[in-house]
């Protein structure tokens, strides 16, 4: 019976099965529960396993290494940590099959101290020339920062090959100290593909992505094929530098190789793509795999939302539901971002009770985007609801229900929250003043938004950046005090953008300051010649002031220059869609249904126009009772 148990063991897969057998063993073969024990490790069943390692009465050496190295293995390195440091003090003796795993857990965990005590007990069992040690101790002390110590164990290894070289180059790129590493690459006798990738990975990791992209064409000339690892890392510089060129060569080495069927190489194209903004190609690589995962769908859709395409977002985020695919923060966060850009009511509704429902609300980053949204559609009730009810909140959460208030004209709640924040302790940042000298403005609290502004260098020590000045513009601007709100862009520290100048012409026009209208006119047709909104305004300005040949002469300027004026559109909501109009479209589906109307009222209003005795009036009551 005892063979057929030893012989079942090595068949038995299913844990269920394993549970009978276990059974057995314990009634009548008691004797077999090492060779149990071993079976569950080899299975990777450590939890099992050690349920029943602890039972044993002395276990060896084999169950202790085992162990180890599965639990190292499997990511489980307290657990591996932890049994090396119990067989230690068991007085079991250790064997060099031990030492390595367990370095490596204490590298994973940068468990810096106990790898070097660790290191003290290899060179007391005189381990310390195994190249299986010395390569891990070369990677925990790269880890650390302590190139001096990789170094020294590199040095002591009598015969170098291309694995403690590579994890050298790998040491000294995490360290930065690309002219080492390049050195050692050098200095190589024989290199593997590798070693290739780490001084590539090197480059990459450093930011000289024409040496990486050197080095790569080095590597083909000497014939190395390469594999996934460094077709990301190529991947990485075009994504990096937005070379779609490049990345369209990448491509084409995936498709000759056959390796599109790799996701993290999938992955990595369709990002290229997206940071290439060549949004549609990406889609058309995401639509093509027969495989994706959750950072696969993620990767699409957050490159929706940084492309400013919020409605395609929604929609794959749809598809990504029906196929019954859980979303993670990072999802969450693009779609809830999608769809504050949409500012669509209803839409944000439904996106945050599903959000709430399935308890995505995770961590502070999700709560915070979920709050941003409430507040960008208009709900701060809710937002402030999701606040209140985060465990914790970092300065994030506290800038978003902030701004919330603000964009929402609840100035003194939003610097009530402000007040709060700082008596709590918590340490605000540039962006916490944006959104306070916005509700300054909202508020029309020109003296104390001044006051929040000359206080961010001399209490918080934060130094105003051109998005805190182009506030304070704004506040001086809305108020009518145009005349101080180019004093202070006079004498600003950085140098005013196309925000600020655009702030106060747009104030010029509404308080009808032609002088200050053409000297920001003049300053931008410096800074952005092509954008007519600054031509049509001045012109406007010109016009209200009965100024009609100095508008004219802004209009020839605007023919002359080739200037032309962009078309302004008009959205709207309807049964859970957006709706976009531009001047004569009629390319919208429904363009007859809405001009028909329309057309109806122009002919009554014409007919009105040239009747007489009082026509007008009739054919208006007759409208009315239709």
């Amino acid at each position: 019976m005892e063979r057929y148990l030893l012989k079942s063991l090595h068949s038995i897969l299913h844990v269920n099965q394993l549970k009978q057998v276990h059974a057995l063993i314990i009634t009548k073969y008691q004797s077999l529960n090492p060779i149990f024990t071993e079976r569950l490790i080899n299975l990777s069943l450590t939890g099992y396993a050690r349920k029943l390692f602890d039972e044993l009465c002395q276990p060896n050496q084999r169950l202790h290494n085992l162990f180890i190295s599965a639990c190292s293995r499997l990511s489980l390195n307290e657990e591996a940590v932890d049994m090396f440091v119990a067989m230690h003090h068991k007085g079991t003796q250790i064997g060099d099959y031990a030492i390595p795993p367990a370095i490596k857990s204490c590298s994973a965990l940068l468990a810096v101290e106990l790898g070097k005590q660790i290191h003290s007990l290899a060179i007391h069992y005189g381990f310390e020339s195994n190249l299986f040690v010395q390569t891990a101790l070369m990677d925990l002390y790269a880890k650390a920062g302590d190139l001096g110590s990789a170094r020294m164990v590199f040095d002591g290894i009598l015969n170098k090959d291309p694995i403690c070289c590579n994890c050298l180059i790998s040491a000294y790129s995490k360290c930065g100290d690309v002219s080492a590493a390049r050195r050692l690459f050098n200095e190589m006798p024989k290199r593997t593909i590798v070693s290739w990738n780490s001084i590539i990975s090197c480059y990459v990791h450093n930011g000289d992505h024409h040496e990486a992209m050197i080095m790569f064409e080095r590597m083909q000339t000497e014939k190395f094929q390469p594999n996934g690892f460094t077709l990301v890392s190529l991947l990485s510089i075009c994504t990096q530098l937005g070379d779609l060129e490049m990345g369209l060569k990448v491509k084409k080495i995936i498709d000759d190789n056959n390796m599109l069927s790799n996701v993290i190489i999938a992955t990595a194209l369709i990002e290229m793509f997206i940071k290439c903004e060549a949004v549609d190609d990406a889609r058309q690589e995401f639509d093509c795999l027969s495989k994706r995962d959750v950072v696969t769908w993620g990767t699409m859709i957050a490159g929706y939302v940084q492309n400013g395409r919020p409605g395609e977002a929604m929609l794959l985020f749809e598809c990504m539901k029906n196929e019954q695919i859980r979303p993670n923060d990072v999802i969450i966060v693009s779609v809830l971002t999608a769809c504050a850009q949409l500012g669509s009511v209803d839409a944000g509704e439904r996106l945050g009770t599903y959000v709430e429902t399935n308890g995505l609300v995770s961590s502070v980053y999700v709560a915070s985007a979920l709050l941003s949204m409430y507040s960008r559609c208009g709900n701060t009730r809710k937002a402030r609801k999701v606040f209140d009810k985060m465990p914790e909140k970092d300065v994030v959460s506290w800038n978003s229900m902030i701004t919330g208030l603000a964009f929402n004209g609840k100035a003194k709640d939003a610097i009530n929250l402000f007040e709060e924040m700082i008596e709590i302790g918590v340490k605000p940042d540039d962006v916490t003043f944006v959104a306070l000298l916005t509700a300054c403005s909202h508020g029309g609290l020109v003296d104390l938004g001044l006051k929040f502004f000359y206080r961010m260098l001399s209490v918080h020590n934060i130094v105003p950046k051109i998005e805190h000045y182009a506030c304070i513009v704004d506040l001086f601007c809305k108020h009518g005090r145009l005349n101080e709100a180019y004093e202070f862009v006079s004498q600003m520290d950085v140098e005013p953008n196309i925000v600020i100048w655009g702030t106060l012409l747009s104030a010029c026009r509404i308080h009808s300051n032609v002088e200050l209208a053409q000297l920001a006119v003049k300053k931008l047709q410096e800074l952005e010649p092509e954008n007519s909104g600054n031509y049509v305004l001045l012109s406007n300005i010109y016009a209200n002031s009965g100024r009609w040949q100095d508008a004219l002469k802004v209009r020839n300027l605007m023919r002359d220059k080739k200037v032309q004026k962009m078309a302004a559109y008009s959205w709207i909501e309807l049964e859970d869609r957006m709706h976009k109009f531009l001047v004569s479209d009629y390319f919208h589906p429904k363009s007859g249904d809405t001009t028909s109307p329309l057309q109806f009222l122009r002919d009554i209003t014409s007919v009105a126009h040239w009747s007489k005795n009082g026509c007008c009036c009739n054919i208006m009551a007759g409208l009315a009772v239709e």
